[in-house]
């Protein structure tokens, strides 16, 4: 095993492993129990079937909890947008095909439920208007449910793209739901991400992203309905992560349900 991190985050170090692993090593301050959901939530992902990295065991190192990973050596589906945005058509495509697939099966697996995620997040924001919380949390409650996987993350960052191939990782706020709710929330990052730049280029290369991987989703008429009713609820939940530079926007996406 590599004796230095080959890259890092917030809550982990990744090393390179033995024959084809990396290990996930969770940093000072998460616990075991920190680990041990995660790999709860990757065993279950993975006998789902979904393209994802494989998922072997939970261990230690240095006397830290870590997760042992396949390990895939490719960019992920951000780098190459950004590196050629002539591509943009095709990966856009891939990751709406990607997306679907994900939706497809119908999901025993005792995993979080989204819908509880989200009014969770709701009713704990100290953002939002009581009467607004209300109008949320009613509308809600009129929207269907279903038990598909969803990813609750999901956006070019999160996918890897080795030799064509897509694979989706960083599950760790996936739930079970409804799939439009996952595509209103995929929507919400990438047009929030729109929505902050300073860069014009940017800007541009991400709305013409969403734009195809939306047509390519393929929503139909009464799909497009539902998830433009689902939109307001997630820009409401995703306030919950406080982000600064988002909150603003956030707000006037979740205003627009006084309007439907």
């Amino acid at each position: 095993m590599s004796e230095k991190p080959i890259t890092q985050g917030r809550t982990a170090e990744i090393y390179a492993g033995e024959a084809g692993t990396i290990l996930k090593v969770y940093r000072a301050g998460f616990s075991r129990e920190d680990a041990a959901y995660e790999a709860n939530i990757a065993s279950k992902v993975q006998k789902a079937g979904v393209a994802c990295p494989r998922f072997y065991e939970m261990t230690e190192f240095q006397g830290r909890p870590a997760l042992v990973y396949e390990r895939i050596d490719g960019p992920t589906m951000a780098e190459l947008v950004f590196k050629g945005p002539w591509r943009i058509p095709q990966l856009a495509r891939r990751m709406a095909r990607l997306h679907r697939e994900m939706h497809a099966p119908i999901i025993a697996a005792d995993l979080p439920s989204q819908r509880e995620k989200y009014i969770r997040r709701i009713e704990t924001s100290d953002i939002l208007p009581a009467d607004l919380k209300k109008t949320l949390l009613e509308r809600f409650s009129t929207l269907p449910d279903d038990r598909r996987l969803c990813h609750g993350d999901f956006h070019p960052g999160n996918i890897l793209s080795p030799n064509g191939r897509d694979l989706t990782i960083d599950w760790m706020d996936c739930s079970v739901g409804h799939p439009l709710a996952d595509v209103a929330r995929t929507s919400i990052l990438l047009l929030g991400m729109s929505a902050t730049t300073g860069n014009p280029l940017i800007r541009w290369s991400v709305n013409w992203f969403h734009g195809i991987y939306l047509r390519e989703y393929a929503l139909g008429s009464a799909g497009k309905t539902l998830y433009r009713a689902f939109l307001p609820i997630v820009a409401a939940a995703r306030l919950a992560e406080g982000i600064p530079e988002l909150q603003d926007w956030l707000l006037a996406q979740t205003y627009r349900i006084q309007n439907g």
